[in-house]
């Protein structure tokens, strides 16, 4: 079994890293104003289809390693071990992506969230409010180990849901 989730596991997270790399150098070459708007939609079909291996990981064991068989509970933590697997790799692209390529990411995001309120027609006391919120997010954005957990985050929900749904697929008495 831990051939099997490291096998896809790996494989996955090499898939999500090279993706987000992808995305993130095509989003710097065209500029963030630009990217901002199907940026998160290319990233999180680009997630999605990393973490599809969680469904081919489960599937796998099931069928060459347990006889055909496999419970929802097996089938589970094959799946949210490939999961993890998977985040961690996208976290560390990310996390060393951030402070060598995209030292300025957070401040553009900021700047670009707060020129959407304005053009919403937000009022002066909410932009000033908003502002300060992405200053103490951006603080605690430098630092590493906090950059790392908010970016782990970022896939992890997709693929407790891929898990989910595989085990129950994929499960077979």
């Amino acid at each position: 079994m831990q051939k099997t989730i490291l096998r896809f596991g790996i494989i996955s997270g090499v898939v999500s890293s090279i993706l987000m790399l992808i995305v993130s150098l095509i989003g710097k070459a065209i500029g963030f104003q630009k990217f901002a708007e199907y940026g998160v939609w290319i990233g999180f079909t680009s997630i999605i289809v990393a973490l599809t291996l969680v469904f081919f990981g489960i599937k796998s064991y099931r069928d060459q390693h347990n006889e055909g068989r496999i419970t929802f509970g097996k089938a589970f933590q094959i799946g949210i071990s490939v999961t993890i697997i998977s985040c961690v790799f996208y976290a560390v692209t990310w996390v060393i992506c951030y402070y060598n390529i995209f030292p300025t990411f957070m401040d553009d995001f900021g700047a670009y969230h707060l020129q959407k309120m304005k053009e919403e027609g937000a009022g002066a006391a909410e932009i000033a409010k908003q502002a300060a919120e992405i200053r103490i997010a951006n603080e605690r954005y430098q630092n590493p180990f906090y950059n790392f957990a908010i970016t782990f985050m970022e896939p992890f929900p997709v693929g407790l849901l891929m898990t989910l749904v595989s085990a129950l697929v994929l499960k077979k008495k």
